[in-house]
């Protein structure tokens, strides 16, 4: 069976947005602790490998001395990353070589930030994005039991990628020669600022351009702008714009959203549109700041001209309700007496 692979941001959820908002914060001892749970039931169906990536809290290390003579079966090493840089790099590049090394699946614990760096180095390798972070909209908010279930079954191809997968749409940010800058799972918004220092956006009044691949009326975050305007139903194959105004005076609507946890926010909508994969949006405010998934990335000059498309053909994500319903189908976790009592006795 192939091994399956845990990337767990240390640092997610602890950005600026914890000042000025009320959201929860996921410790990394508890980030440790979900990690046993996901393991914990990886072994019980018969996962044989677990490589989980170092980094500066040593999490892999300690998840190891806490439960590895627990396992019957599963072996559990730290990724053989051959040093941490302690930034983001860390997460792509683990991912890389867990896409290189041909895992079953990578389980990703972070916020949307994460999910977004990992994406870009996971290649076809299905991710199992589980929110730690502060805004949430594209990994889920679900128990590591049922996610280490999950990575089983993939794993052990009980439900194949065909049947528990499905490709996540993608914002696509291209320079003027037609170049991918970089990527984001669920929105790219051009702020009025001059540098990328505090990577967190939270305030509204510099929030100019939003473009948007999710918009769902439960979203938290930038993408709420949209979920409360014009919401994307999922597998569309659209995105959605929407440029906003310098005040109420100019704008056709004022849209109330949640763009951080606790923080419901007025912004005056001046337009609001779908569009196609076919088309280029050219993001008209300059200078600006483009922010991927909520974190100031790129910084834009005057009259220089960036776009944004849509790929609806973005990361492979395991669908966890379709995999484990699909499972239980399949009597994954339902064993005959004699099989029952073989494993006992393996565990013993």
């Amino acid at each position: 069976m192939a091994t399956v692979g845990i990337i767990a941001n240390p640092a997610s959820g602890r950005d600026i947005r914890r000042l000025i908002a009320s959201g929860t914060t996921v410790s990394n001892p508890e980030k440790r602790n979900m990690i046993v749970r996901m393991i914990k039931a990886m072994d019980a169906l018969g996962v044989e490998r677990v490589e989980v990536m170092p980094e500066s809290t040593h999490m892999a290390e300690r998840v190891m001395a806490d439960i590895q003579d627990e396992l019957s079966g599963l072996q559990i090493a730290a990724l053989d990353l051959p040093y941490i840089i302690g930034t983001q790099q860390d997460s792509l590049r683990a991912a890389a070589l867990m896409a290189e090394k041909k895992f079953a699946a990578i389980i990703v614990m972070g916020g949307d930030g994460t999910s977004r760096i990992v994406s870009k180095g996971c290649g076809d390798v299905p991710l199992l994005p589980v929110s730690t972070g502060t805004n949430n909209v594209f990994p889920q908010m679900i128990e590591g039991t049922l996610v280490g279930m999950a990575a089983a079954a993939i794993a052990a191809k009980v439900v194949s990628e065909d049947e528990g997968c499905r490709r996540a749409p993608c914002l696509e940010l291209l320079d003027e020669s037609g170049q991918i800058v970089d990527v984001a799972l669920v929105d790219v918004v051009a702020v009025d600022a001059g540098d990328t220092a505090a990577r967190a956006v939270w305030q509204a009044e510099r929030i100019k351009e939003v473009y948007l691949c999710v918009a769902r009326e439960t979203s938290i975050g930038l993408s709420s702008i949209g979920g409360q305007l014009q919401p994307l139903p999922e597998g569309c194959g659209k995105a959605l714009q929407v440029i906003l105004a310098d005040n109420e005076h100019d704008a056709c609507k004022v849209v109330v959203a949640p763009i951080a946890p606790g923080m419901l926010t007025s912004l005056p909508v001046k337009s609001h549109r779908h569009f196609e994969q076919t088309e280029h949006c050219e993001i008209k405010f300059t200078p600006c700041v483009i922010a991927l998934d909520g974190e100031r990335e790129v910084f834009v000059a005057a009259g220089k001209k960036y776009y944004v498309r849509i790929n609806s053909q973005g990361p492979l994500v395991v669908d966890t309700d379709r995999t484990l319903k699909l499972a239980t189908q399949r009597q994954f976790l339902v064993r005959t007496k004699q099989q029952h009592f073989s494993h006992q006795a393996l565990m013993a």
